[in-house]
């Protein structure tokens, strides 16, 4: 897990992310690009490992991105991006890479979420790495729960983004966007965080599907 902060004296937890190789982050889109101008990354968007605490001084800093060029704000499309870190990242018992599933996930698998988010709408933000144990459940399943929801929402393609379903009071919040979905049984990441109804109100949470984006990934791995 890597916690995507910005701030220099005083930082802010922006994102989680996931480390898949020696040089690259793996995160949701919608956290990278409000950090770019000009197309340049601000140097105060830094990333911290090795740590449960979000607000360690246990810097990774980034020299690069790559946003989806098919990302799109209006819809959460595509919701995917990498970082480049500036130097290699050094593995060791704490900071390790996560292994990618390229196979299509359907419901029904056990899985499992890491993140500093929000305990709860407008809570505080915990300071310690959390993690929720989830179930995916199918396409047809979130669609008919999210036809519940009145009011305008994002469309949700279950060919690029998968849904998990755990219980009111548990699910994602502000802070966990760009996390990895993790399977229990082979423990490795099939989605990342990318949008729902805030915060754990008993409708899917969104991701986006890892094997939709086999082609874009396959340079940074």
């Amino acid at each position: 897990m890597v916690a995507l902060v910005s701030g220099y004296y005083v930082k802010a937890l922006v994102c989680g992310g996931s480390i898949i190789s020696t040089r690259y982050v793996l995160s949701a889109a919608h956290c990278i690009e409000p950090f770019v101008i000009w197309g340049e990354l601000l140097p105060q968007f830094r990333g911290v490992i090795g740590s449960h605490h979000w607000n360690s001084s246990q810097y990774i800093k980034f020299s690069d991105h790559d946003i989806h060029p098919h990302w799109d704000w209006g819809t959460l499309k595509n919701d995917i991006g990498v970082l480049k870190t500036t130097e290699k990242i050094v593995y060791s018992e704490r900071v390790g890479p996560i292994a990618l599933n390229f196979r299509w996930v359907n419901g029904g698998v056990k899985s499992r979420v890491l993140g500093w988010g929000r305990i709860e709408v407008w809570g505080d933000i915990p300071y310690q790495l959390q993690m929720l144990h989830v179930n995916t459940i199918s396409g047809k399943q979130c669609i008919e729960a999210w036809n519940q929801v009145a009011g305008s929402k994002p469309p949700y393609q279950p060919e690029v983004e998968i849904c998990t379903l755990h219980s009111v009071g548990h699910g994602m919040c502000h802070g966990d966007s760009g996390s990895a979905l993790v399977t229990l049984h082979d423990v490795k990441q099939v989605g990342i965080v990318s949008w729902g109804l805030p915060c754990a109100q008993g409708i899917p949470d969104v991701y986006t599907r890892i094997s939709a984006y086999i082609h874009y990934l396959a340079k940074y791995l």
